[in-house]
C-alpha cells in the first residue's frame, strides 16, 4: 500500500514527525515498510511511502485508515475529510440480490447526464504513483476513491445494459470478456457474478467486463459498492487466476459501513469533475447491520504479555486512540473496536493492540521479562499420552498415526462397546466412509503393511479418537491402543507390556474378567476385559489368525477414563516397614465356568487389610474341566507363625 507523506500531512495537520519517522513508526507498528522514495507530484516536492500490509487489516490498504494508525501512534487526531450526504432521485433502479448468501452490502445508485474524458494531470500522475494506469476521468475517480478509502467500486455504463442489475451465482456462463481483453473460463454455481439479462457485467469483487464498460462517450452511469463473504472473493480470485487491487481488498475484512461514505465520496467528485448529477433513488442492500463485540478486557493484562509495566490507564488511552468505546458493566470493563476493525473479537486482540502502539522497542532486549507464573492449563489426558509415549517407546513400541476413518465393515470386526457405526457425510475419500470405533482399525492396516514389507517383531501404538453413537448420542474419547505380532505366542509378554505401562502411571490394581461383548476379530476364549481399581478401562485379546499366520496381540485403553480415575489415586502411599513381607502360595481348584478375578474379590474381604501386602495369581495348570491356580499371598507385619495361620485360615487349610 502506498501512501504520500503529504497525504498523511495533511489528515493529520498536528504532525511533527518527518517522512521517514512516519515509515518507522508503521513499521513498529505492525506495517513493514518497502519502500521509500522522493517523489515530485502536483509541481511540489513530496515522499512516497510503501507498506506491506500481511494482517486481516483491509482498512489499511487505504490512505484514510493508514492516516489513522500513524495518529493513534503519536496521540493525534486523524480529521477525514466530511462529504456531503447524496441527494437522492425519484427515478428506480432495477436491481436484485439472488446470492444473497454471499453479499453484506450492495450500495448503487445511477448518476446521469456526465461528461467523460481524459483525467486531469494531478489525477493521472496520482494514479501513476501506485501503479496505475489512466484509462479515463470516471474510471480514475473511482480508482482514486479506492486508494483513499480502501473500497472498490463499479462503474457501469447505463446504456449498455439489457434489462436490470442482478448479483447471483453463476449459473450458465462459460466465459467472460474482462476489461482487460482477457477471457476468464467460468465454471456453473462457482463464480459470483453482476449480470444484466443478457451478459455479464463483472466478476463481482474482481474485474468488470466488456458488455457494459465505461469508455469516453459514457453519458449516464450505475456507480456501485458492494462488500462480500471474503472467502468467496478470495476462492474465485484465486481459480480464474485474477489478482487485482479490488480483489486484493475485498478478500479481507471490510467494514459493511464504510460502503456508504465510499460511495457518498464518490458521487461528490464525478458530480465536480463531470458536471453530472444524481438521477435515481440510492439502491441499499445491506440485510444484516454489523455491530462491534463488546469484549471483556482486563486492563492488566498488556503488562503480562508484555513482560513490561504497562499501566492499566495508559492501556485505556491507547484503545481510545484507537477509536475504541470503553465502558463499565457490572464490574466488568467492556471494549468495542470501531466497525472497521473487524479482526478484532479477543482480549488478546486487545492486549496486541495495546503492546504494538505502546511501541515493541520499549520492550527490553537484554533483559528477561518479569512475568508472573501462570497455572498449568494443559488437559491432563495431553500430559497422559504424553508419559505413555515415554513408556511405549522405552518398551520397544513404535507409534503410528491413521485416519480416524476407516472403511465400512472395519468398525464390524473391532467394535466391542456396542456402538453404532458413525458415516461421515462428505467424506474425504469415499472408500473411507465411517469413523473408526477402535484403533485396532488403523493399526491391522499398519500391520498389514509391514507384513508386506517382511517387516518383524511387530510392535506398534496409537493415540487417537474413537467415535461412536448409542442411544441417539454421539460419542467419543481418547484411546490408546497396542499392537504386537510374533511368530511365537506370547500374550503373557504382551499382557506385561500392558501393565508395565498402567502401572507406571500409577494403576497397581489390575484385573481381568471376561467382557459383556466381545469383538469379532478377538479370539473369544483369549479376550479380557481390562479393570483398573474395579473400573472397566479397556480390553485385551489375541486376533483370530490370519492369512499372515502371527500371533496377533491387541490392547485397548480408554485415556479418558484413566485421567479421571487418576485424580483420586494416590500414587505415593508412604509405608513404614518394620518386619520382613511374608510370601505364602495356596493351591484352588475351580471349574472353567468360573472366574478367578471373582473368586479373587472374596477372597480378599476374608483378610484383615492391615497385615495383606499383595494378592496374585502366580501359576495356572490346566485339568480338563477344571483349572488349577496356585495363589500367592503376601502378608505384612507379622512374624512367619502369625502369617501362617492366618493363611491356613483364610485357604481352609486346616
Amino acid at each position: 500500500m502506498k501512501i504520500l507523506y503529504s497525504q498523511i500531512k495533511d489528515l493529520i495537520p498536528g504532525l511533527k514527525a518527518g517522512p521517514k519517522a512516519v515509515g518507522e513508526a508503521l513499521t513498529l507498528t505492525g506495517f513493514m515498510m518497502d519502500g521509500f522514495s522522493e517523489v515530485k507530484f502536483n509541481n511540489r516536492r513530496d515522499y512516497l511511502l510503501s507498506f506491506e500490509v500481511r494482517q486481516n487489516r483491509g482498512d489499511c490498504l487505504a490512505v484514510w485508515g493508514l492516516a489513522r494508525e500513524v495518529a493513534a501512534y503519536y496521540g493525534l487526531k486523524a480529521k477525514l475529510p466530511r462529504v456531503k450526504k447524496i441527494t437522492p432521485d425519484d427515478g428506480p433502479l432495477n436491481i436484485k440480490i439472488e446470492a444473497k448468501k454471499f453479499v453484506k452490502r450492495v450500495v448503487a445508485i445511477k448518476l446521469a447526464g456526465l461528461k467523460n474524458g481524459q483525467s486531469p494531470a494531478w489525477l493521472k500522475e496520482y494514479l501513476a504513483l501506485n501503479g496505475l494506469n489512466s484509462v479515463n476521468l470516471l474510471v480514475d475517480l473511482s480508482n482514486y476513491v479506492m486508494f483513499l478509502t480502501g473500497y472498490p467500486s463499479h462503474l457501469i455504463d447505463y446504456d449498455k445494459l439489457n434489462g436490470g442489475l442482478a448479483w447471483s451465482l453463476n449459473h450458465y456462463f462459460t466465459e467472460v470478456t474482462t476489461l482487460f481483453g482477457a477471457t476468464a473460463r467460468l465454471k456453473q454455481d462457482n463464480e459470483i457474478i453482476i449480470r444484466d439479462q443478457k451478459n455479464i457485467i463483472a466478476l463481482a469483487g474482481l474485474v468488470g467486463g466488456r458488455a457494459a464498460e465505461i469508455d469516453e462517450t459514457t453519458k449516464t452511469i450505475i456507480a456501485e459498492a458492494a462488500i462480500y463473504d471474503r472467502r468467496i472473493i478470495r476462492r474465485n480470485s484465486r481459480q480464474l487466476g485474477i489478482v487485482t487491487e479490488a480483489s486484493h481488498r475485498l478478500e479481507k475484512e471490510l467494514d459493511p459501513h464504510g460502503a456508504a461514505a465510499a460511495m457518498e465520496l464518490l458521487v461528490s467528485l464525478v458530480e465536480k469533475h463531470t458536471g453530472g448529477q444524481v438521477a435515481s433513488q440510492i439502491f441499499d442492500y445491506y440485510p444484516v447491520k454489523y455491530v462491534s463485540p463488546a469484549i471483556e478486557f482486563d486492563p492488566e493484562s498488556p503488562s503480562r504479555y508484555a513482560g513490561i509495566e504497562i499501566k492499566s490507564d495508559q492501556a485505556i488511552k491507547i484503545l481510545e486512540r484507537l477509536d475504541f468505546k470503553i465502558k463499565k458493566s457490572d464490574g466488568k470493563l467492556l471494549a468495542a473496536p470501531p466497525t472497521y476493525r473487524q479482526d478484532l473479537g479477543l482480549n488478546e486482540d486487545l492486549v496486541e493492540e495495546i503492546i504494538r502502539i505502546y511501541g515493541y522497542d520499549k520492550i527490553p532486549a537484554g533483559e528477561a521479562p518479569k512475568l508472573p507464573v501462570v497455572r498449568e492449563i494443559t488437559p491432563k489426558n495431553i500430559i497422559l499420552a504424553e508419559k505413555a509415549r515415554d513408556i511405549l517407546t522405552a518398551l520397544g513400541f513404535d507409534e503410528i498415526l491413521s485416519w480416524p476413518l476407516c472403511q465400512s465393515g472395519d468398525n464390524d470386526l473391532v467394535n466391542y462397546q456396542n456402538w453404532k457405526t458413525i458415516s461421515a457425510q462428505n467424506s474425504i475419500n469415499e472408500l473411507y466412509p465411517d469413523l473408526r470405533q477402535s484403533l485396532a482399525a488403523g493399526l491391522l492396516v499398519q500391520l498389514n503393511e509391514y507384513h508386506k514389507k517382511n517387516v518383524e517383531f511387530i510392535k506398534i501404538f496409537e493415540i487417537g479418537k474413537i467415535f461412536g453413537q448409542k442411544k441417539g448420542r454421539y460419542l467419543e474419547h481418547e484411546s490408546l491402543g497396542l499392537l504386537s505380532a510374533t511368530k511365537n505366542k506370547s500374550l503373557k509378554d504382551f499382557k506385561n507390556y500392558l501393565e508395565t505401562l498402567l502401572r507406571s502411571i500409577g494403576f497397581s490394581d489390575l484385573k481381568y474378567f471376561i467382557p459383556a461383548s466381545k469383538p469379532k476379530a478377538a479370539n473369544p476364549d483369549s479376550c479380557w476385559e481390562i479393570r483398573a481399581r474395579e473400573i472397566p478401562v479397556g480390553l485385551i485379546y489375541k486376533l483370530i489368525p490370519g492369512e499372515n499366520k502371527l500371533n496377533v496381540y491387541f490392547a485397548e485403553i480408554n485415556l479418558n477414563l484413566i485421567t479421571a480415575e487418576l485424580k483420586s489415586l494416590n500414587n505415593n502411599p508412604a509405608v513404614e516397614l518394620t518386619r520382613k513381607l511374608i510370601s505364602l502360595d495356596a493351591n484352588i481348584e475351580l471349574a472353567k465356568s468360573e472366574f478367578i478375578y471373582k473368586y479373587l474379590e472374596t477372597l480378599e474381604k476374608r483378610f484383615d487389610k492391615k497385615n495383606l501386602w499383595s494378592l496374585s495369581v502366580a501359576d495356572v495348570y490346566p485339568l480338563g474341566d477344571k483349572t488349577r491356580y496356585t495363589i500367592r499371598a503376601v502378608y505384612q507385619e507379622l512374624s512367619d507363625q502369625e502369617a501362617k495361620k492366618i493363611h491356613l485360615a483364610v485357604f481352609n487349610l486346616t
